[in-house]
């Protein structure tokens, strides 16, 4: 196959996706419409679906990438509070069973107030990564 008919098969893929997006998008919007009138209200007809599924089509193409890139900070505060709150909950619930269990000369206890539960829950989730990737 020669570069100029693996470039023009890659431009009609390219096509092929572009059109297949605007007819889905376009489809979304009709579902939207038949399945939440109450919220997704539209007047128009069948041109203002078109329109809107465009549109909608065109903004996902361009502009969320972008919104995405930009929202990166946010995203990364929410995964780093969610590590934080998962491991915390495994050390409570730990700490929970552990007493519950009431064995003679066992206890288990975190010390340290918040800078304690932060500190080992940092290092749990660190630890559970690494078992993860040796287990691997």
């Amino acid at each position: 196959m020669s570069n100029a008919d693996a470039n023009s098969e890659r431009r009609v893929g390219t096509l092929m996706k572009l059109f297949l997006r605007l007819v889905l998008n376009i489809a979304l919007v009709y579902f939207f419409v038949k399945t939440f009138p109450t919220y997704f209200v539209v007047q128009g007809g069948t041109r203002a679906l078109l329109l809107i599924g465009v549109t909608l089509a065109f903004l996902n193409w361009a502009v969320v990438p972008i919104l995405h890139i930009l929202s990166l900070p946010i995203k990364l505060f929410a995964w780093i509070v969610a590590f934080f709150l998962v491991n915390a909950a495994a050390l409570w619930l730990t700490v929970y069973f552990i007493t519950g269990l009431r064995v003679e000369g066992v206890s288990f206890a975190i010390a340290g107030g918040f800078v304690g539960w932060l500190t080992l829950s940092f290092f749990l989730g660190v630890g559970n990564w690494l078992v993860k990737a040796i287990v691997k």
